[in-house]
């Protein structure tokens, strides 16, 4: 028997011992700093925005990942009712739903999939019974010049149903039963939108679209906002009505699709709050970006078609973390299919983000938000709470009638009041 030649014999121990000693390539750890430089040894973790994000100048800090446990009150709302829970119509109407979160456990290959989670984001742990902060909104070119800033000591939401702290719970009575109410403003800068404000009511009813109204002091007008309308930027900001906290359109008003469920990286420990270096510079795109701490995540990634033909968007794409059911990252698509705009949340999961005001449990604080409109490169970036307000307007949860938060704030007439 002939031997092996000794120089294929070699070649042969070489491409085994590198065969195995192989690793995979490191994957992204704490302690790890993603830029431009290295964005694309992470981009299997990021939602296509956020990869444009970073190659724009936003820096991410990865840290470790830490658990966002639930309030234990809404735990225990979920263990009492959500057996009951049930979904017709094709997925849009929610049934015997009474409080906490109505699909706890989802298996991803139900056909009811999208809209179980979508059901879950409406009832979020995150706002149960009312919520209220402050918030300043920055319009951006792409140089970073600030062009306009509109700033507020209000924003708050009502929780009609699936209460849980505060009386009458779990349903405030209301004819027709409403799901929620939010009230922006009255707008306290520019001048010239001084007192204008925005309310919107969300009925249960599916059929029955939110009711939506506009007040111009300006103007000494009320103009009520049809469905179709809900994708018009506001206030000459990037920002929609239903783009709001990432998706704040009435889910009956679409068809959702389960695209995937993955491992992303997200802010919901951003570690600065309520501060200007929440942003990444003061020039160029990278003043549109937060640099804040980013941890890996397990999402669902659901795509949404809007139902009302003369929407601007054809679909959005939702990231939506699977333990707290809020979206981290929201993407606008024009209709030809393209990356139009992002709606980014960054997030602080604690019981208090500053001195001054502790929960018993921890609570979701939103510290900014990234409005960018990549076609246009145009940015209008939020900071909530506002700086530019004491702490008492700060991020407040389930304050009730301490925070000017209780039914009768909700209505045509008093947004005219607070606007005049």
């Amino acid at each position: 028997m002939a031997h092996p030649d000794p120089v294929a014999r070699l070649v042969i121990v070489v491409l085994v011992a590198l065969l195995t000693s192989a690793t995979p390539a490191p994957a992204v750890q704490p302690g790890d700093v993603i830029t431009r430089a290295n964005v694309e040894a992470a981009v299997d973790l990021l939602p296509p925005s956020v990869a444009w994000m970073v190659r724009h100048g936003m820096t991410m800090q990865i840290v470790p990942y830490e658990k966002c446990p639930l309030q234990q009150i809404y735990l225990e709302a979920t263990e009492k009712y959500a057996s009951q829970v049930s979904l017709g119509d094709s997925g849009r109407v929610l049934k015997n739903y009474v409080a906490g979160m109505p699909f706890p456990a989802i298996d991803p290959s139900h056909p009811q999939a999208a809209w179980q989670i979508m059901w879950n984001h409406e009832n979020k742990p995150a706002y149960t019974d009312d919520v209220y902060t402050s918030w300043l909104v920055e319009n951006q070119d792409e140089r970073g010049t600030i062009e306009r800033q509109l700033s507020s000591d209000t924003w708050r939401r009502l929780r009609w149903a699936g209460r849980l702290h505060n009386d009458p719970k779990p349903t405030i009575p209301h004819d027709p039963p409403l799901r929620f109410t939010e009230q922006w403003g009255p707008i306290d800068s520019p001048f010239d939108l001084r007192g204008a404000g925005f309310l919107l009511h969300r009925h249960m009813e599916p059929t029955r679209a939110d009711d939506s109204w506009l007040y111009l002091p300006v103007l000494r007008r009320i103009r009520r906002y049809s469905t179709s309308a809900r994708s018009d930027t506001l206030f000459g900001t990037d920002i929609d009505q239903d783009s709001i906290w990432g998706f704040n359109s009435k889910p009956e008003w679409w068809d959702f699709k389960l695209l995937a469920e993955k491992e992303t990286l997200a802010s919901m420990h951003a570690g600065k709050y309520a501060t200007p270096d929440m942003w990444c510079d003061t020039k160029g795109t990278e003043s549109w970006m937060p640099c804040v701490n980013w941890e890996k995540r397990d999402v669902w990634l659901v795509e949404g078609i809007p139902k009302m033909p003369q929407y601007a968007f054809g679909k959005r794409h939702l990231w939506i973390d699977k333990e707290i059911y809020n979206l981290t990252a929201s993407e606008m698509f024009d209709r030809g299919g393209e990356l139009w705009k992002v709606w980014h949340n960054i997030f602080w999961y604690t019981k208090s983000p500053r001195p001054g005001r502790t929960y018993d449990e921890p609570r979701l604080f939103g510290s900014a938000v990234a409005v960018i409109d990549m076609q246009l490169m145009h940015s209008s970036r939020i900071s909530p709470p506002s700086h530019l307000f004491p702490p008492e307007k700060d991020w407040l949860f389930e304050y009730g009638e301490a925070s000017d938060n209780a039914p009768e704030y909700y209505t045509v007439a008093y947004l005219i009041e607070s606007g005049s």
